[in-house]
């Protein structure tokens, strides 16, 4: 009978996943986030502890619909646009006209814990 994996593959496979037990928050967050970056559509992103990024950058103003998933915890999200702010609440969207969009949680999340939105543009 053929196995799937040999003796010394599976040896090397526990020692990996062993040494991403062991390693730091840090090096777990960046491969979690690889994880995430293929398996999530281009127009999603997701948002650990104080994670910020700059989802929208234009030339000119665009309007821009911003939602976030259902979540179990209560972190909104603060939508930051050209001079102006707001908070999403989880399985909220709110609209807005802008060039640059950045969003973040509002408050730092616990570890293991992310917060999901999509952003579209709608013209």
């Amino acid at each position: 009978m053929r196995h799937l994996f040999s003796v010394t593959g599976m040896t090397t496979l526990a020692a990996l996943a062993a040494a991403l037990l062991a390693a730091p928050a840090l090096a777990q967050s960046s491969a979690v986030d690889q994880m995430i970056r293929l398996y999530s559509d281009p127009d999603e992103y997701y948002f650990f502890e104080d994670d910020r990024k700059q989802v929208v950058d234009y030339q000119e103003e665009r309007i821009v619909r911003i939602c976030t998933g259902e979540s179990r915890h209560l972190v909104p999200l603060k939508v930051s646009y050209d001079d102006s702010s707001a908070m999403l609440d989880p399985g909220d969207c709110i609209r807005v006209e802008a060039k640059q969009v950045s969003l973040e949680p509002a408050k730092m999340l616990e570890p293991n814990w992310s917060i999901v939105a999509e952003v579209d543009t709608l013209n």
